[in-house]
């Protein structure tokens, strides 16, 4: 019998893409911070995109 917590285990990937959109979405929500917080936000989001490329680079299996 599978544990239900095996069951709920994301991928690094979808892990990966999860956070890239919910930085998008603070991305939006421009008002609710100042601008050291909203450079660190467009920094994180730039790190998580390059990171998933790398990823999805590393593990794609067919033709680009």
């Amino acid at each position: 019998m599978m544990n239900s917590t095996m069951m709920t285990m994301a991928t690094p990937i979808s892990r990966a893409k999860r956070l890239v959109k919910l930085l998008e979405r603070l991305l939006r929500k421009r008002e609710l911070f100042d601008d050291e917080q909203f450079k660190l936000i467009k920094d994180q989001l730039k790190v998580a995109k390059d990171e998933l490329a790398l990823i999805e680079e590393k593990t794609s299996k067919g033709f680009k």
